[in-house]
């Protein structure tokens, strides 16, 4: 787990040499993104109080590495639910976003990346341009 300057980091996309990255502080009222080189040089950070608008200043500060331009490959939310290894009981829910030519090569990047063996399902959904939200209630995990 990565932590910079009281703000656990939660999500992460690499454009070259360069990482952006978002973080939560513990009270999950509070979010950041920076840009970031060599896993620990935080730099240039934007603060904010609505994780939708973190999220959405996240993938705006990758869209701007790449300059301007569209990336051949497009935001992809995923969350999956993790099972207890012995049991399969649903326990808890992994979320992020996965950056892939279409749906499937999406899902099978989650699944790859993210899964592990105590992932047991997983939807995805294309990020469309006005943003995207997700909230995950206790009767859901459980």
């Amino acid at each position: 787990m990565r932590v910079n300057a009281g703000y656990t980091v939660t999500d992460t996309i690499h454009i070259g040499q360069v990482e952006f990255v978002l973080g939560e502080q513990a009270n999950g009222k509070q979010f950041a993104t920076w840009e970031c080189r060599d896993g620990d040089n935080y730099y240039w950070g934007h603060y904010f109080d609505s994780l939708a608008a973190a999220k959405r200043d996240l993938l705006i500060r990758a869209h701007e590495a790449l300059g301007g331009k569209e990336p051949a490959r497009k935001p992809y939310f995923f969350c999956m639910t993790v099972c207890a290894r012995r049991t399969g009981a649903a326990i808890g829910r992994r979320c992020g976003v996965v950056m892939a030519d279409g749906p499937e090569p999406a899902e099978e990047l989650a699944w790859e990346r993210f899964g592990g063996d105590a992932a047991c399902k997983l939807w995805v959904e294309e990020v469309p341009e006005d943003g995207y939200s997700y909230t995950a209630y206790k009767s859901e995990i459980m």
